[in-house]
């Protein structure tokens, strides 16, 4: 309102007044007047035909950003904009930042480490964790450390992005880290139903692939993604082009799947890093640090897509604790809309295909 207005005297115009139910708040002092309240879109009309009116607009709501200071490069890089400057600072120092401004840090999700396993009793989880599914009888537990590693990345407590999401290990790796389409489908088929007995948002991390394109996995990963399950796949390390391989080659305009190329600290296209028209988003996925099976305080560095597809994973679960009723298609629109653009450089290698999109997972800069 204009300085010289009178709030009560607007009010009044519109059958109204200080005291009135509908008004939340008044604001009448020498610098700036106004008030805040629940009204209809008649007051609003009429509010914006008054002279003494400067704007009328909504209530949005503000939300705190906080840091994590202990974080590894790969969160930092999901949480701002500008490439890492590192100085001096190792590569796989957890002393980073991660910046973040959704409270819910994916409360309420469930996330599907389709792998080799959870190492439940992880210090990173808290009690989050636990085998869900495991397609090898005598296997129960995760005797490789890759899934431990993509489950802390995705929800650990100083390591992950989503760390209040429920975290659950669908074993179709044996230890050591070789599977079958039948056993992966058998996974698909046991997200499938647990995600409709429970009826809460659900995301499937899948850091895996073959050596060619197999119309039964895609074909039960397109059905598991219109059943309202999330998706995140790696694009796999071969430099070469993620459309040969699947389930990579669902990504791109193929489907709502996410697939995920990795990038560096330095932010080029990581060297191994398949790429291409299927790959949506790229991740970090160098030189990664999380937790690992050895023990329960034990930590390691791997890299891979593999480590990408789980930043991508945990930030789905991210978004989906602040807004659960996200479908796969407008979380994927999402996911690429708020990724960092013009960062990201290509990569030198022979196999690099050019074309995709060159863009950054990100949280939106919190």
């Amino acid at each position: 309102m204009s300085p010289d207005a009178d709030v009560a005297s607007t009010l009044a115009q519109l059958g109204l007044h200080v005291d009135h139910d509908a008004i939340t708040a008044t604001y009448n002092n020498s610098h700036f007047k106004g008030f805040s309240g629940a009204i209809t879109v008649d007051e609003i009309t009429t509010l914006n035909a008054m002279d003494a009116v400067a704007a009328v607009g909504e209530v949005i709501p503000i939300k705190l950003e906080a840091t994590r200071g202990s974080a590894p490069w790969g969160l930092q890089r999901i949480s701002q904009d500008p490439t890492i400057s590192r100085g001096s600072k190792s590569v796989t120092a957890r002393s980073y930042t991660y910046t973040y401004s959704d409270a819910a840090l994916g409360s309420g999700v469930t996330v599907y480490i389709i792998d080799t396993g959870v190492y439940a009793s992880h210090q990173e989880f808290g009690g989050r964790a636990s085998i869900g599914y495991t397609y090898y009888s005598n296997q129960k537990t995760d005797g490789n450390g890759h899934g431990t590693h993509c489950a802390g990345t995705i929800g650990g407590s100083t390591v992950g992005i989503a760390s209040k999401a429920t975290l659950v290990g669908v074993k179709v790796l044996d230890n050591s880290g070789s599977g079958t389409s039948t056993g992966l489908i058998a996974g698909f088929d046991y997200v499938a139903q647990q995600h409709s007995r429970t009826g809460g948002p659900s995301v499937a991390s899948l850091s895996l692939g073959f050596n060619g394109r197999s119309t039964a996995v895609e074909s039960a990963l397109k059905n598991l993604v219109a059943a309202g399950v999330h998706a995140a796949v790696a694009a796999g390390n071969d430099a070469a082009d993620a459309c040969d391989t699947s389930p990579a080659a669902l990504g791109g305009s193929n489907s709502d799947v996410n697939t995920v190329g990795a990038s560096n600290i330095d932010d080029s296209v990581a060297y191994f890093s398949n790429s291409g028209a299927c790959v949506d988003v790229y991740a970090p996925g160098e030189d990664v640090v999380s937790a690992y099976n050895t023990g329960s305080s034990a930590y390691a560095s791997l890299s891979g897509t593999s480590m990408a597809t789980p930043h991508v994973a945990g930030l789905l679960a991210y978004y989906l604790g602040g807004n659960p009723g996200y479908t796969p298609k407008a979380l994927k629109a999402l996911l690429k809309s708020s990724a960092v653009q013009g960062e990201l450089g290509t990569s030198d290698a022979p196999g690099y295909i050019r074309g995709g999109s060159l863009i950054i997972a990100s949280n939106g800069g919190a």
